[in-house]
């Protein structure tokens, strides 16, 4: 099929040399700042692809910082992105898609299809495309564009997929389930996005490790941050997670059956502690960073995780002390105002997400 991958970073660059590779048809769009970090793929090209072990060549030089073409014709445009970036790429995509295009979020959730949508109604755009998303990224997986080289380790083994409305779920996951067999249908939106595991796992053991991130150049959170004291915290904002989900009707994953399911952990590791876990992992404790205290750990997963569930928590009466206190402590160390800054209810607007009987 056709596909557009709107995004230049780490993943969207996998998902469309992942598209390339499985024989579809594929346009990307990059910014055109951005655009010159492609100069090694184009002279070569394309990419050398490290596919979960299994190495090839990628023939793929079809980058454009031209939106119209890159989204004309296409059946599927996948938005692969930072959740903060969702309103800016809207506008720029908002007078192209067209209705007969399923517009996929895939990417750490976000409600990036509610987002979507304010924007087509700000813009008066009568065409709505389908609108979905998933609750995490598809892809463990890192580019190096100095070499033009994607190293793929993990496709994810499990991933929650949702649409706007409801009447368009099973047409689109069947379609997008040719590219990614492995999502799971799911009628909630707000189950997609409660399933996204950066808000419960960055934020907290972060925080509590801003003074070694501020003294030190090597910082690795997953192998050495994350100890049996700062998961404390991770488990406590795992259980107003959990309570949240349970309010709504359904009972959620924890983040240890996340990460099994996913194909992150292997299941003989289930009954070990989840900072031993983080710790050992061959895939998590390669992960280096933060390296420095205002980082996406923080700045993203908080304004566009945390905040948004301290929001449906105050909805729905379920209390978040802990992610209250991670928002309130953060905002104070980074001198903003994440509260303001945030996704919130009132601004994704309850009609557009299911809440107008709460």
């Amino acid at each position: 099929m056709k596909i557009a991958v709107v995004g230049s970073g780490n993943g969207a660059v996998t998902a469309a040399i992942d598209m390339m590779d499985q024989g579809h048809d594929v346009k990307l769009y990059c910014r055109n700042q951005s655009i010159d970090k492609f100069d090694k793929a184009l002279a070569q090209g394309g990419f050398h692809y490290n596919n979960e072990g299994k190495e090839s060549f990628v023939e793929f030089t079809a980058v454009s910082d031209n939106m119209a073409y890159v989204l004309e014709d296409a059946e599927v445009v996948m938005v692969v992105i930072p959740s903060s970036h969702i309103e800016y790429y809207a506008e720029l995509m908002a007078h192209h898609v067209t209705e007969n295009q399923i517009v996929f979020f895939n990417m750490a959730a976000a409600m990036g299809s509610a987002r979507f949508i304010k924007v087509l109604n700000e813009y008066k755009i009568d065409a709505h495309p389908v609108l979905a998303e998933a609750n995490t990224l598809t892809y463990g997986t890192r580019v190096d564009f100095d070499e033009a080289r994607v190293d793929l380790s993990l496709k994810v083994r499990k991933v929650y997929f949702s649409t706007f409305e409801e009447k368009d779920l099973i047409d689109a996951f069947n379609k997008v389930e040719q590219i990614y067999p492995y999502i799971v249908k799911e009628e909630s939106l707000w189950r997609t996005n409660l399933e996204n595991g950066n808000p419960e796992v960055h934020p907290g053991p972060v925080l509590l490790n801003v003074g070694r991130i501020d003294y030190s150049d090597h910082f690795a959170l997953y192998k050495e941050g994350i100890t049996k004291h700062t998961v404390r915290l991770l488990h406590a904002v795992e259980l107003e997670r959990l309570s949240l989900g349970r309010k709504l009707g359904f009972e959620l994953e924890t983040a240890k059956e996340a990460r099994i399911e996913r194909g992150y952990l292997e299941r003989e590791m289930e009954d070990e502690p989840l900072n031993k876990i983080f710790n050992h992992s061959p895939v998590f404790s390669q992960i280096p960073g933060p390296h420095k205290v205002n980082n996406r750990y923080l700045t993203e997963d908080i304004a566009y995780g945390l905040v948004l569930w301290s929001s449906l928590g105050r909805e729905i009466g379920v209390p978040t002390p802990n992610i209250d206190a991670i928002i309130t402590i953060a905002s104070t160390i980074l001198d903003r105002d994440l509260y303001k800054e945030g996704l919130t209810i009132d601004y994704l607007g309850r009609e557009n997400i299911g809440l107008i009987s709460y």
